[in-house]
């Protein structure tokens, strides 16, 4: 039951439901624009192990799982185990039903996985799905952040999916200053806005499955995102996958 600590995020991942992206050409041709890392999720997947498995069958990409429950598991390389800290679900927040149900499966099929503390910041449909209330305060996250990074976690990952809702700099530079902390933040970036993101000292960045299924050219897309984030600089910094 020893979680991964080896594994390193990229510095960028595309967030993909399986549902919408089940072509395997579609992935054989992130791996040629040169992606190392794919991340799976969404709520209704029910070809979700048959995707995992043609994806690390036909090609060489790393892939990581954001699962929506206990029963949306499958091989991946990597499976998140994702704790809503702002959740009042007992589905999603830590040592709720849903998280320790999500826990066993995972224990109990052997899979290699990574604990991940989460913000849900904005009104989204993560909002809505997990029961997130919205935080009043950023330095009441930062004594969340501190909290969860003194009890094990390493990485932490702050969902902004809300258009209403702007990175907060000042946040970003206090959640930098815990030591041994990877930052993660979700949105509906674009390439020029990402590239701003991480230049703010953000480790990570994901961009939500709509953004892919809503472009009237993924691949392109997919290959602007790279252009931006996984430079040979970029993967400098990410060790090992």
């Amino acid at each position: 039951m020893q979680q991964d600590l080896d594994f390193k995020f990229d510095p960028y991942l595309p967030l993909l439901d399986p549902e919408r992206f089940a072509d395997m050409a579609f992935y054989r041709e992130l791996e040629k624009i040169g992606y190392r890392q794919v991340l799976l999720g969404g709520t209704g997947a029910s070809n979700l192990a048959a995707v995992v498995s043609d994806i690390k069958s036909h090609t060489k990409l790393t892939v990581v799982l954001y699962p929506a429950g206990p029963d949306s598991l499958a091989p991946a390389d990597v499976v998140l185990l994702p704790d809503v800290m702002n959740s009042d679900s007992h589905y999603a927040r830590p040592f709720g039903s849903g998280s320790v149900a999500t826990a066993m499966n995972i224990c109990q099929r052997g899979l290699n996985f990574i604990p991940l503390a989460y913000f849900i910041l904005g009104n989204s449909t993560a909002r809505w799905y997990y029961d997130a209330f919205l935080v009043p305060k950023a330095k009441i996250i930062v004594g969340y952040a501190m909290y969860a990074r003194m009890v094990g976690y390493r990485y932490l990952a702050l969902d902004y999916e809300d258009p209403a809702l702007s990175i907060d700099p000042r946040l970003i530079t206090a959640l930098r200053n815990i030591q041994g902390l990877h930052l993660v933040v979700s949105d509906e970036f674009t390439p020029s806005s990402a590239a701003d993101a991480r230049r703010l000292g953000i480790k990570t960045i994901i961009t939500p499955s709509n953004l892919y299924e809503d472009a009237n050219d993924p691949l392109a897309l997919a290959a602007d995102f790279h252009r931006a984030l996984l430079t040979d600089t970029a993967r400098e910094e990410t060790g090992p996958r």
